[in-house]
C-alpha cells in the first residue's frame, strides 16, 4: 500500500465519509475484477455513502416526529369511513407540494372514526418524502407554549418549531378555553400562517371553535388563517373504539 492508500482512511474520517471509508477496499476489489471505469468506482461510492445518509435521515426524522405507532397507511380501514379514501390520502403523501408551500390540513369528524390515524399516516408518508414532521396533542404542545410564554420565550418555542415544515395538532377540542391557552394557541397559528403547515384533527366543527378562543374576533382570525390555504376532510363513520368494544361485548 502507498502512502497515499495508507492515509486514505484517516483522510475519509476526517471528510466524515463513514460509508467509503468502510468500503472502497472491497469496492476496489470489485472494480479491478470487473474492469470498472474510475467513474463507476467513484460513482459508486458516492451512491452508498448518499443511501446511508438518507437512511440515517429517516431515521431521525422518525424519531423526532413522535408520530404513534402502527397508524401507517396500511393499516387503515378506508371502507369504514365516509369523507375520504384512500386515493385522496396517497395523493397528499405523493404530491407534498403543499406541505413545502405552508399550506394546511385539517380533518373533522366525531371521536374514534380515524382522524388520528390518517394524520399520522399521512405524516408517516411525508417523512418518507424527506419533510420533517412534529406530532404532538394539540394541549400539550398549547401546555408548553404557555410555560415558554411565561417564560419569555415564547418567540423562541414557534421559532424552534420552524425546524418542522408540518405540524401535526391532535385533538384540537380538547383544549381548554382561557385567555393563556387561547393565546397561544392563536400565535401558533399565526406564526406559520402562509410559512409552515398545520394537519389539525377536530372532533367539533368550526361553528363550535368559539369554545377554543376568548372571543369572536380571535375566532375568526384563526380561521380565516387555517382555511386560507387549506385542504378540509369531514370524516363521517362509526367509531372503532365503540365498534371494538361491541365486539368484546358479543
Amino acid at each position: 500500500m502507498n502512502n497515499s492508500a495508507a492515509s486514505l482512511p484517516l483522510m475519509l474520517k476526517q471528510l466524515r465519509l463513514s460509508e467509503v471509508r468502510k468500503h472502497w477496499e472491497s469496492l476496489a476489489e470489485k472494480a479491478i475484477g470487473e474492469s470498472w471505469t474510475p467513474q463507476q468506482y467513484l460513482a459508486e461510492l458516492c451512491h452508498i455513502e448518499l443511501a446511508n445518509r438518507d437512511d440515517k435521515r429517516l431515521q431521525r426524522y422518525l424519531k423526532e416526529a413522535s408520530l404513534p405507532s402502527g397508524k401507517q397507511l396500511t393499516h387503515f380501514d378506508f371502507a369504514a369511513i365516509e369523507g375520504t379514501s384512500k386515493v385522496q390520502i396517497t395523493q397528499l403523501i405523493d404530491s407534498p407540494n403543499w406541505a413545502k408551500t405552508g399550506d394546511n390540513l385539517l380533518l373533522f369528524g366525531a371521536s374514534g372514526i380515524g382522524k388520528t390515524h390518517l394524520a399520522s399516516a399521512i405524516g408517516y408518508g411525508l417523512i418518507e418524502a424527506g419533510i420533517r414532521v412534529k406530532f404532538s396533542s394539540a394541549s400539550a404542545l398549547v401546555q408548553h407554549l404557555q410555560k415558554a410564554k411565561q417564560e419569555f420565550k415564547l418567540e423562541d418555542a414557534l421559532i424552534k418549531l420552524d425546524k418542522y415544515a408540518v405540524l401535526i395538532l391532535d385533538d384540537i377540542g380538547y383544549i381548554r378555553k382561557t385567555d393563556h391557552e387561547s393565546g397561544v394557541l392563536f400565535e401558533l397559528i399565526a406564526h406559520r400562517y402562509e410559512r409552515h403547515s398545520l394537519i389539525i384533527t377536530s372532533n367539533q366543527s368550526f361553528e363550535d371553535w368559539d369554545q377554543l378562543f376568548d372571543d369572536t374576533v380571535m375566532t375568526v382570525a384563526a380561521i380565516d388563517r387555517l382555511v386560507h390555504h387549506a385542504k378540509i376532510i369531514q370524516c363521517k363513520g362509526e367509531s372503532y373504539r365503540r365498534k371494538t368494544l361491541l365486539k368484546k361485548s358479543q
